[in-house]
């Protein structure tokens, strides 16, 4: 019987031995590059990602079982784990360097692959300490503008106060602010100062304050911001309202912009003053609609003109004059051609949800919040502001802790979220009225689609716990907040079937995020901005599905409204099952023609495929954000330092 016993365990290993050979035989994939080193990082700042890709090269299906990144210094910020990847499948995995100290790093991403010894990914990085010092002041500046002018400029000073030289790279701001004598990389001595002059030009649209941030970034030492707020008077005369930078329009491609004018007795006619001229293919219509296409043969850059704005006074009609900007950008390779989303098979435009009011889209009422208003309803706001009150600073365990506790904010989303936090979390870092408390967490994800966070057990959750929440310095006790932008990609169905699938999933979401994160007691929705420009470019998210997915975060945020008892958020009310849900910013708007409170989306906004935040759309989609949490009921009492 031992022979037998012997003979058996020796036929059982040669035949593992022999399958575990043919795993290694049909695992085939490239990993590339085979290192990576980052260099000349400087303490206290991040590099830019570094792509690791994975490939299978073979003919079976290739699994990725796990990996690990180290040490701390080197951070995780794309990729998860397990994946199947299907032959000529990809998987990306970024590594960023965050050094603490100055030094030369070694490290390794290892990956975990059956049918294959650890595949192991060589990580270097050498930093330094910046010997420069920047200070900026004031911190600071409120503007006072009756609407058609602009105002005086007031100064931002820059100032190195350290021992070496330092280069201001870019100035983030958004109209109606604007920065006049500004020049990209302009180096700072030491000792030496550089004075940043800011103008506010009133608009009639919108709100009759706006709130923003200028946000400074340099070449070696971290951001800094500028808190800008301007107030919009009545006009005091007939003027131009519109701000006198126009929306960049794209050459070869449509272009839509409606002038207004404030302060005189309409009807408004419009004309070109003397010899302005518009770029070749538009025209200035009598109603202040200037249209077109930009002919292939404009160069990108900034076009002065002159407008004649004649009121209806009688019996002796006021004119005036005024100067605006036409930009013109080259092409990115989006469809900058759908500057307007029509209903199906009609030329009536689509109206954004905050728009829509009490009207109806599809049968379905428009409006962020029941009954077709955009205002909470007051119970569910002061629900949300008494919940706000009590978050505060924890430790580790989720125990209150007013000096060194954290209250972390967690991003949950896809690629175009990913986009727009990396632009928010430095420009948010930099707001001087933030809490020095509030950490800022990763958690969208390129290719993280709705339906994966909305499933508990997706590996999208893993590098959530065992990357980014280390990376911030968190444990989940430690989260209070969530911004979810998330939507699927390729959707399939129609309205409202395929929206009901989506809100099921935000509902989904809310519910996880409850249960992964004791602590997060408010959750922020936004819907995806405008995407008609990926129309016939990129089969994700076309329009009419980024609109109406507006539609499935309201319906989502209504049930809990209503009482549903699976997004309870009150102990008071039975088993708590969700954290208390909103609208975080509502940024949809009809392309070029734009909605009620002026906001457009241009094609310069997104990137080649029409789906993604280019530069400026990043910039646009943080302070969109930044400016939800700086002045929200809900946000302000934990957001804000007091």
């Amino acid at each position: 019987m031992k022979r037998r016993h012997k003979l058996l365990l020796g036929m059982i290993l040669v035949a593992t031995l022999a399958t575990f050979a043919t795993s290694l035989a049909n695992a085939q994939f490239t990993v590339q590059p085979a290192k990576v080193s980052f260099a000349n990082t400087r303490v206290g700042m991040s590099s830019s990602s570094m792509i690791i890709t994975v490939t299978n090269t073979g003919s079976a299906n290739l699994i990725i079982d796990s990996y690990t990144v180290s040490p701390s210094e080197f951070q995780l910020v794309e990729g998860w784990s397990p994946v199947t990847l299907v032959p000529t499948g990809q998987i990306l995995f970024g590594i960023k360097f965050v050094p603490d100290v100055a030094q030369t790093f070694t490290g390794q991403l290892t990956l975990n692959i059956e049918g294959s010894a650890p595949v192991v990914v060589p990580l270097t990085g050498s930093s330094l300490v910046s010997k420069a010092v920047a200070s900026v002041t004031p911190t600071s500046l409120a503007f006072s503008q009756p609407i058609g002018t602009t105002s005086p400029p007031q100064t931002v000073t820059i100032k190195n106060v350290g021992t070496a030289a330092m280069k201001v790279t870019a100035v983030a701001y958004d109209p109606p602010f604007q920065v006049t004598n500004f020049v990209a990389n302009t180096l700072i001595s030491p000792g030496v100062s550089l004075p940043l002059n800011l103008i506010f030009s009133a608009a009639a649209s919108g709100s009759s304050t706006s709130t923003n941030a200028l946000v400074i970034s340099f070449d070696v030492v971290p951001p800094k911001g500028v808190d800008l707020s301007g107030t919009a008077t009545p006009a005091q005369s007939l003027v131009v309202s519109a701000f006198p930078i126009l929306p960049a329009a794209v050459s070869s491609n449509s272009y839509l912009a409606n002038l207004t004018a404030a302060g005189g007795t309409p009807p408004y006619s419009w004309a070109l003053s003397g010899a302005s001229t518009l770029p070749s293919g538009l025209t200035l219509s009598s109603a202040g609609s200037i249209t077109g296409t930009v002919t292939s043969t404009v160069a990108a850059g900034n076009y002065p003109f002159q407008v004649q704005l004649t009121d209806s006074t009688s019996p002796v009609p006021v004119t005036v004059t005024t100067q605006l900007t036409f930009p013109v950008m080259a092409p990115s390779g989006a469809k900058c051609s759908n500057i307007t989303r029509y209903l199906p098979k009609t030329s009536i435009p689509v109206v954004a949800v905050n728009d829509l009011g009490t009207g109806t889209y599809l049968g379905s009422e428009g409006g962020l919040y029941p009954n077709g208003s955009n205002v909470r309803p007051a119970s569910h706001d002061a629900a949300g502001v008494a919940i706000a009150q009590g978050i505060q600073p924890l430790d580790a365990n989720g125990s209150p802790d007013l000096i060194n506790g954290k209250m972390g904010l967690i991003s949950i989303g896809m690629s175009a979220t990913f986009n727009t936090w990396n632009t928010f979390v430095p420009d948010a870092n930099a707001e001087p009225s933030r809490n020095p408390h509030v950490v800022f967490v990763e958690g969208a994800q390129p290719l993280g689609s709705a339906v994966d966070f909305a499933n508990p057990s997706s590996p999208f959750w893993n590098p959530i716990f065992q990357n980014f929440l280390p990376n911030a310095g968190l444990t989940a006790n430690q989260v209070v907040a969530a911004w979810i932008m998330n939507v699927d990609p390729r959707p399939t169905g129609t309205f409202p079937t395929d929206m009901a699938a989506l809100q099921g999933e935000y509902e989904s979401i809310a519910q996880n995020l409850h249960t992964k994160f004791p602590n997060l007691k408010l959750a922020y929705f936004t819907s995806k901005f405008y995407d008609a420009y990926s129309n016939g470019v990129s089969g994700s998210n076309p329009e009419p599905y980024a609109y109406e997915s507006g539609f499935a975060v309201k319906w989502a945020i209504q049930d809990q409204i209503n009482g549903n008892a699976n997004l309870n958020y009150d102990p008071a009310n039975g088993p708590v099952m969700a954290p208390w849900m909103a609208w975080g910013p509502y940024d949809w708007t009809n392309g070029l023609l734009g909605r009620s409170d002026g906001l457009v989306w241009s094609c310069h906004d997104v990137t080649f495929d029409g789906v993604h935040p280019s530069k400026t759309g990043s910039e646009a989609e943080s302070n969109f954000l930044l400016n939800f949490l700086k002045s929200d009921t809900t946000a302000t009492p934990w957001f804000l330092a007091h």
